[in-house]
């Protein structure tokens, strides 16, 4: 018992000894200023890496879904991809739109997930790449953008 008491107030001095901060009101939560961003044509997408140096590039957050089979979960699909939109006023549209965009894409990958991917058998590249690129052209209004592909990787348990 002794032991079990000597051992929680360890944990309490322990924790107790190094200062906690809130993240927010213009502090990183590490002790230091935010530092601000200077971004290309002030649009959100800009603050991730880019991994070209093609203007034309718009950077798209992987996105995961879970594959649902059977009423449990059977695995997970990965995508990484961007888009290569050359026009000006469609990128930036594109940029604009990126939260809905995402939203499409995760909600058509999620019924690709459930509806095409089974244990034991390779994803479908063609059938990706053409869901993604369709609900980018759907959610801009016109064709003009190319989305790439960088990987997909499908996790089965």
């Amino acid at each position: 018992m002794i032991l079990r008491f000597l051992a929680i107030a360890l944990v309490c001095l322990a924790v107790s000894a190094h200062p906690v901060r809130a993240a927010g009101g213009g502090d990183d939560g590490h002790g230091g200023k935010k530092k601000e961003k200077k971004s290309e044509g002030g649009s959100a997408a800009k603050h991730q890496k880019q991994i070209t140096t093609l203007e034309s590039w718009v950077s798209v957050y992987p996105i995961a879904v879970s594959i649902v089979q059977d009423d449990k979960v059977r695995g997970q699909i990965q995508v990484w991809f961007g888009m290569d939109v050359p026009d000006a006023t469609l990128r930036a549209r594109a940029e604009e739109l990126m939260p809905r965009l995402r939203d499409a894409w995760l909600t058509r990958i999620s019924q690709f997930a459930s509806t095409s991917a089974r244990v034991r058998k390779p994803a479908n590249i063609d059938d990706m790449s053409r869901l993604l690129q369709t609900t980018a052209d759907q959610m801009l209004g016109k064709p003009g953008s190319r989305v790439l592909i960088g990987s997909v990787i499908v996790t089965m348990r």
